[in-house]
Protein backbone atom coordinates (compact mmCIF):
# COMPACT_ATOMS: atom_id res chain seq x y z
CA UNK A 1 0.00 0.00 0.00
CA UNK A 2 3.02 2.24 0.06
CA UNK A 3 2.73 4.67 -2.84
CA UNK A 4 5.87 6.75 -2.61
CA UNK A 5 9.23 5.09 -2.09
CA UNK A 6 11.26 7.34 -4.27
CA UNK A 7 14.48 8.71 -2.93
CA UNK A 8 16.21 11.90 -3.96
CA UNK A 9 19.46 9.95 -3.89
CA UNK A 10 17.99 7.54 -6.39
CA UNK A 11 16.97 10.04 -9.07
CA UNK A 12 19.11 9.29 -12.12
CA UNK A 13 21.21 12.27 -13.16
CA UNK A 14 20.04 14.04 -16.30
CA UNK A 15 22.00 13.23 -19.42
CA UNK A 16 20.95 16.49 -21.05
CA UNK A 17 22.78 19.76 -20.81
CA UNK A 18 21.21 23.05 -19.88
CA UNK A 19 21.99 24.62 -23.24
CA UNK A 20 21.93 23.20 -26.72
CA UNK A 21 24.72 20.79 -27.62
CA UNK A 22 24.26 19.50 -31.21
CA UNK A 23 27.13 17.01 -30.90
CA UNK A 24 25.57 15.41 -27.82
CA UNK A 25 22.14 15.37 -29.47
CA UNK A 26 23.45 13.63 -32.58
CA UNK A 27 25.27 11.07 -30.43
CA UNK A 28 22.16 10.29 -28.39
CA UNK A 29 19.58 10.24 -31.19
CA UNK A 30 19.98 7.96 -34.24
CA UNK A 31 19.48 9.93 -37.44
CA UNK A 32 16.81 7.53 -38.68
CA UNK A 33 14.66 8.47 -35.68
CA UNK A 34 14.63 12.16 -36.64
CA UNK A 35 11.98 13.30 -39.09
CA UNK A 36 12.79 15.24 -42.31
CA UNK A 37 16.50 14.42 -41.80
CA UNK A 38 17.38 17.48 -39.67
CA UNK A 39 20.93 18.45 -38.91
CA UNK A 40 20.46 18.28 -35.14
CA UNK A 41 17.88 17.51 -32.49
CA UNK A 42 17.00 21.18 -32.27
CA UNK A 43 16.01 21.28 -35.93
CA UNK A 44 13.32 18.65 -35.39
CA UNK A 45 11.64 20.26 -32.40
CA UNK A 46 10.31 23.72 -31.57
CA UNK A 47 12.97 26.03 -30.25
CA UNK A 48 12.83 26.81 -26.55
CA UNK A 49 13.51 30.33 -25.37
CA UNK A 50 15.22 29.64 -22.07
CA UNK A 51 15.65 32.94 -20.18
CA UNK A 52 19.30 33.81 -19.72
CA UNK A 53 19.13 37.42 -18.50
CA UNK A 54 20.45 38.22 -15.03
CA UNK A 55 17.74 38.59 -12.40
CA UNK A 56 18.07 41.32 -9.79
CA UNK A 57 17.56 40.35 -6.16
CA UNK A 58 15.18 42.93 -4.80
CA UNK A 59 16.02 42.17 -1.19
CA UNK A 60 19.67 42.91 -1.76
CA UNK A 61 21.10 39.40 -1.30
CA UNK A 62 22.47 36.80 -3.67
CA UNK A 63 20.23 34.08 -2.27
CA UNK A 64 17.26 34.97 -4.48
CA UNK A 65 19.40 35.10 -7.61
CA UNK A 66 21.01 31.75 -6.84
CA UNK A 67 17.66 30.12 -6.09
CA UNK A 68 16.10 31.45 -9.30
CA UNK A 69 19.10 30.40 -11.38
CA UNK A 70 18.99 26.91 -9.92
CA UNK A 71 15.28 26.62 -10.68
CA UNK A 72 15.80 27.84 -14.25
CA UNK A 73 18.59 25.32 -14.77
CA UNK A 74 16.44 22.48 -13.46
CA UNK A 75 13.53 23.47 -15.71
CA UNK A 76 15.81 23.71 -18.74
CA UNK A 77 17.26 20.27 -18.08
CA UNK A 78 13.81 18.77 -17.71
CA UNK A 79 12.59 20.33 -20.95
CA UNK A 80 15.68 19.26 -22.82
CA UNK A 81 15.32 15.65 -21.67
CA UNK A 82 11.60 15.66 -22.49
CA UNK A 83 12.28 16.85 -26.03
CA UNK A 84 14.98 14.25 -26.54
CA UNK A 85 12.66 11.49 -25.33
CA UNK A 86 9.94 12.62 -27.72
CA UNK A 87 12.22 11.81 -30.67
CA UNK A 88 12.67 8.19 -29.60
CA UNK A 89 10.26 5.33 -30.24
CA UNK A 90 7.94 4.78 -27.27
CA UNK A 91 9.30 1.35 -26.39
CA UNK A 92 12.65 2.87 -25.39
CA UNK A 93 10.92 4.93 -22.69
CA UNK A 94 13.70 6.58 -20.67
CA UNK A 95 16.61 4.52 -21.98
CA UNK A 96 18.29 7.24 -24.03
CA UNK A 97 21.69 6.91 -22.39
CA UNK A 98 24.69 5.16 -23.84
CA UNK A 99 24.73 1.43 -23.20
CA UNK A 100 27.67 1.47 -20.78
CA UNK A 101 26.02 3.90 -18.37
CA UNK A 102 23.92 2.56 -15.50
CA UNK A 103 21.65 4.13 -12.93
CA UNK A 104 22.01 3.03 -9.33
CA UNK A 105 19.95 -0.04 -8.41
CA UNK A 106 18.73 -1.33 -5.06
CA UNK A 107 21.63 -3.78 -4.75
CA UNK A 108 23.97 -0.75 -4.79
CA UNK A 109 21.74 1.09 -2.34
CA UNK A 110 22.23 -1.61 0.31
CA UNK A 111 25.92 -0.70 0.61
CA UNK A 112 25.05 2.58 2.35
CA UNK A 113 21.53 1.88 3.59
CA UNK A 114 20.70 2.88 7.16
CA UNK A 115 19.96 -0.16 9.39
CA UNK A 116 16.28 -0.76 10.03
CA UNK A 117 14.79 0.61 13.21
CA UNK A 118 14.36 -1.74 16.16
CA UNK A 119 11.30 -1.43 18.35
CA UNK A 120 11.70 1.60 20.67
CA UNK A 121 12.12 1.09 24.42
CA UNK A 122 8.93 3.09 25.02
CA UNK A 123 6.94 0.42 23.17
CA UNK A 124 8.51 -2.33 25.25
CA UNK A 125 7.53 -0.41 28.37
CA UNK A 126 3.85 -0.41 27.39
CA UNK A 127 2.53 -2.65 30.16
CA UNK A 128 -0.94 -3.05 28.63
CA UNK A 129 0.20 -4.58 25.35
CA UNK A 130 2.90 -6.59 27.11
CA UNK A 131 0.30 -8.16 29.39
CA UNK A 132 -2.01 -9.01 26.49
CA UNK A 133 0.83 -10.68 24.57
CA UNK A 134 2.00 -12.64 27.60
CA UNK A 135 -1.54 -13.82 28.39
CA UNK A 136 -2.24 -14.93 24.81
CA UNK A 137 0.98 -16.34 23.32
CA UNK A 138 -0.88 -18.35 20.66
CA UNK A 139 -2.24 -15.13 19.13
CA UNK A 140 1.17 -13.53 18.66
CA UNK A 141 3.64 -15.66 16.74
CA UNK A 142 6.52 -14.78 14.44
CA UNK A 143 6.16 -16.97 11.34
CA UNK A 144 7.81 -16.63 7.92
CA UNK A 145 8.56 -19.15 5.13
CA UNK A 146 11.93 -17.48 4.49
CA UNK A 147 15.00 -19.55 5.39
CA UNK A 148 16.65 -16.91 7.56
CA UNK A 149 19.85 -18.85 8.30
CA UNK A 150 20.48 -19.51 4.60
CA UNK A 151 19.65 -15.89 3.76
CA UNK A 152 22.15 -14.64 6.34
CA UNK A 153 24.83 -17.08 5.19
CA UNK A 154 24.60 -15.82 1.61
CA UNK A 155 25.12 -12.28 2.91
CA UNK A 156 28.20 -12.98 5.03
CA UNK A 157 30.44 -11.03 2.61
CA UNK A 158 28.09 -8.07 2.22
CA UNK A 159 30.03 -4.85 3.01
CA UNK A 160 27.31 -3.41 5.28
CA UNK A 161 26.80 -6.02 7.97
CA UNK A 162 24.90 -3.59 10.21
CA UNK A 163 22.17 -3.31 7.58
CA UNK A 164 22.19 -7.06 6.95
CA UNK A 165 21.86 -7.83 10.65
CA UNK A 166 18.98 -5.37 11.06
CA UNK A 167 17.02 -7.13 8.29
CA UNK A 168 17.78 -10.59 9.68
CA UNK A 169 16.73 -9.42 13.13
CA UNK A 170 13.43 -8.27 11.65
CA UNK A 171 12.87 -11.68 10.08
CA UNK A 172 13.51 -13.42 13.40
CA UNK A 173 11.81 -11.03 15.83
CA UNK A 174 9.35 -9.24 13.56
CA UNK A 175 9.89 -5.91 11.80
CA UNK A 176 9.00 -2.63 13.44
CA UNK A 177 7.29 -0.23 10.97
CA UNK A 178 8.69 3.03 12.41
CA UNK A 179 5.43 3.52 14.33
CA UNK A 180 4.68 5.43 17.52
CA UNK A 181 1.66 3.78 19.13
CA UNK A 182 1.81 6.10 22.15
CA UNK A 183 0.77 9.31 20.40
CA UNK A 184 -1.09 11.84 22.53
CA UNK A 185 -4.85 11.43 22.37
CA UNK A 186 -4.79 7.96 20.83
CA UNK A 187 -6.91 5.39 22.72
CA UNK A 188 -5.33 2.30 24.23
CA UNK A 189 -7.76 0.05 22.35
CA UNK A 190 -9.64 1.01 19.19
CA UNK A 191 -12.10 -0.79 16.88
CA UNK A 192 -12.48 0.74 13.41
CA UNK A 193 -13.93 -2.39 11.80
CA UNK A 194 -16.96 -2.06 9.51
CA UNK A 195 -19.72 -4.48 8.47
CA UNK A 196 -19.66 -6.01 4.97
CA UNK A 197 -21.91 -4.49 2.32
CA UNK A 198 -23.69 -7.71 1.35
CA UNK A 199 -23.78 -11.47 1.82
CA UNK A 200 -21.50 -12.11 -1.20
CA UNK A 201 -18.72 -9.97 0.27
CA UNK A 202 -19.23 -11.45 3.73
CA UNK A 203 -18.86 -14.99 2.40
CA UNK A 204 -15.78 -14.04 0.38
CA UNK A 205 -14.11 -12.41 3.40
CA UNK A 206 -14.83 -15.42 5.58
CA UNK A 207 -13.24 -17.70 2.98
CA UNK A 208 -10.17 -15.47 2.72
CA UNK A 209 -9.80 -15.34 6.49
CA UNK A 210 -9.76 -19.13 6.50
CA UNK A 211 -7.03 -19.12 3.83
CA UNK A 212 -4.91 -16.78 5.96
CA UNK A 213 -5.47 -18.93 9.03
CA UNK A 214 -4.39 -22.04 7.11
CA UNK A 215 -1.12 -20.25 6.26
CA UNK A 216 -0.60 -19.21 9.91
CA UNK A 217 -0.89 -15.54 9.01
CA UNK A 218 -4.15 -14.95 10.88
CA UNK A 219 -4.69 -16.15 14.43
CA UNK A 220 -7.60 -18.27 15.55
CA UNK A 221 -10.70 -16.50 16.87
CA UNK A 222 -10.54 -15.12 20.41
CA UNK A 223 -14.07 -13.76 20.67
CA UNK A 224 -16.04 -10.73 19.54
CA UNK A 225 -14.19 -8.11 21.60
CA UNK A 226 -10.68 -6.73 21.18
CA UNK A 227 -8.17 -7.42 23.93
CA UNK A 228 -6.52 -4.49 25.76
CA UNK A 229 -4.06 -2.64 23.51
CA UNK A 230 -5.46 -3.99 20.23
CA UNK A 231 -6.48 -1.95 17.18
CA UNK A 232 -8.73 -3.27 14.43
CA UNK A 233 -8.74 -1.75 10.94
CA UNK A 234 -11.59 -2.45 8.45
CA UNK A 235 -11.26 -5.12 5.77
CA UNK A 236 -13.10 -4.92 2.44
CA UNK A 237 -13.81 -7.10 -0.57
CA UNK A 238 -13.04 -5.11 -3.72
CA UNK A 239 -12.89 -6.15 -7.41
CA UNK A 240 -9.48 -6.93 -8.83
CA UNK A 241 -8.26 -4.62 -11.62
CA UNK A 242 -9.89 -5.48 -14.96
CA UNK A 243 -11.78 -8.35 -13.36
CA UNK A 244 -14.96 -9.17 -11.47
CA UNK A 245 -13.05 -11.39 -9.02
CA UNK A 246 -12.76 -10.06 -5.50
CA UNK A 247 -9.71 -9.46 -3.35
CA UNK A 248 -9.42 -8.71 0.36
CA UNK A 249 -7.83 -5.41 1.37
CA UNK A 250 -7.22 -3.83 4.76
CA UNK A 251 -7.64 -0.08 5.11
CA UNK A 252 -4.85 0.97 7.46
CA UNK A 253 -5.74 4.65 6.94
CA UNK A 254 -9.35 4.46 8.10
CA UNK A 255 -10.48 6.78 10.87
CA UNK A 256 -8.84 9.39 13.04
CA UNK A 257 -6.67 6.86 14.89
CA UNK A 258 -5.50 4.76 11.97
CA UNK A 259 -2.40 2.60 12.10
CA UNK A 260 -0.89 4.48 9.17
CA UNK A 261 -1.21 7.78 11.01
CA UNK A 262 1.25 6.44 13.61
CA UNK A 263 4.01 6.11 10.99
CA UNK A 264 5.89 9.31 9.98
CA UNK A 265 6.13 9.61 6.19
CA UNK A 266 9.72 10.91 6.28
CA UNK A 267 10.92 7.69 7.92
CA UNK A 268 9.79 5.53 5.00
CA UNK A 269 10.47 7.85 2.06
CA UNK A 270 14.06 6.89 1.22
CA UNK A 271 13.55 3.29 0.07
CA UNK A 272 14.03 2.99 -3.72
CA UNK A 273 12.63 0.57 -6.27
CA UNK A 274 14.33 -0.82 -9.34
CA UNK A 275 12.34 0.17 -12.42
CA UNK A 276 12.04 -0.24 -16.18
CA UNK A 277 14.87 2.22 -16.75
CA UNK A 278 17.24 -0.05 -14.81
CA UNK A 279 16.03 -3.08 -16.75
CA UNK A 280 16.34 -1.26 -20.08
CA UNK A 281 19.91 -0.19 -19.38
CA UNK A 282 20.92 -3.77 -18.62
CA UNK A 283 19.23 -5.18 -21.73
CA UNK A 284 20.67 -2.54 -24.03
CA UNK A 285 24.15 -3.07 -22.61
CA UNK A 286 23.86 -6.84 -23.01
CA UNK A 287 22.64 -6.55 -26.59
CA UNK A 288 25.52 -4.20 -27.39
CA UNK A 289 28.01 -6.77 -26.08
CA UNK A 290 26.66 -9.97 -27.65
CA UNK A 291 25.28 -8.56 -30.90
CA UNK A 292 21.86 -8.79 -32.48
CA UNK A 293 21.96 -12.46 -33.58
CA UNK A 294 21.88 -14.11 -30.15
CA UNK A 295 18.29 -14.49 -28.88
CA UNK A 296 17.42 -13.14 -25.44
CA UNK A 297 14.68 -14.50 -23.17
CA UNK A 298 13.21 -12.34 -20.44
CA UNK A 299 11.04 -13.92 -17.74
CA UNK A 300 9.25 -12.34 -14.81
CA UNK A 301 8.96 -14.14 -11.51
CA UNK A 302 6.21 -12.84 -9.22
CA UNK A 303 6.63 -13.07 -5.46
CA UNK A 304 3.16 -14.17 -4.41
CA UNK A 305 1.77 -12.23 -1.44
CA UNK A 306 5.16 -10.61 -1.02
CA UNK A 307 4.48 -8.31 1.91
CA UNK A 308 2.90 -11.09 3.95
CA UNK A 309 6.11 -13.12 3.83
CA UNK A 310 7.67 -10.69 6.29
CA UNK A 311 6.59 -10.93 9.94
CA UNK A 312 5.93 -7.83 12.04
CA UNK A 313 6.70 -7.40 15.70
CA UNK A 314 4.20 -8.70 18.25
CA UNK A 315 3.75 -5.15 19.52
CA UNK A 316 2.34 -4.12 16.13
CA UNK A 317 -0.92 -6.00 16.56
CA UNK A 318 0.30 -8.73 14.20
CA UNK A 319 -1.14 -6.79 11.25
CA UNK A 320 0.71 -6.19 8.00
CA UNK A 321 0.13 -4.39 4.71
CA UNK A 322 0.25 -0.81 5.92
CA UNK A 323 2.22 2.32 5.18
CA UNK A 324 5.65 0.86 5.92
CA UNK A 325 5.16 -2.47 4.15
CA UNK A 326 6.81 -1.36 0.90
CA UNK A 327 9.89 0.03 2.64
CA UNK A 328 10.38 -3.13 4.70
CA UNK A 329 9.97 -5.31 1.62
CA UNK A 330 12.48 -3.21 -0.33
CA UNK A 331 15.00 -3.55 2.51
CA UNK A 332 14.69 -7.34 2.35
CA UNK A 333 14.43 -7.76 -1.42
CA UNK A 334 17.32 -5.38 -2.13
CA UNK A 335 19.56 -7.86 -0.29
CA UNK A 336 18.09 -10.67 -2.40
CA UNK A 337 19.13 -8.76 -5.53
CA UNK A 338 22.60 -8.21 -4.02
CA UNK A 339 22.89 -11.97 -3.55
CA UNK A 340 21.74 -12.59 -7.13
CA UNK A 341 24.34 -10.19 -8.51
CA UNK A 342 27.35 -10.96 -6.29
CA UNK A 343 26.90 -14.53 -5.03
CA UNK A 344 24.68 -16.37 -7.48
Amino acid sequence: MLTDTNSNTFTPPSLCQTVSNPDLDRALIPQEQISHNPKSAEDSTPQMDVPTRRLTAVIGTSALHESTATTMTRIAKREKERLLRSLYPKYLRYNISRYNQFSMVTADWTLNAIPLLSIPISEFNNEITTQTINDNPSLFQIITPINIDKFELLLKTHPSQRFVKSVCKGLREGFWPWADTLLDGYPTTHDESQPSKDDVQSEFLRSQIQVEQNKDRFSHSFGSDLLPGMYSMPIHAVPKPRSTDLQMVTDHSAGRFSLNSMIPHDDIASYPLDNLRNLGEILLNLRDKIGSQVPLILFKSDVAEAYRLLPVHKKWCNAFGGRASGSLWIAFNSLVTWIARNIR
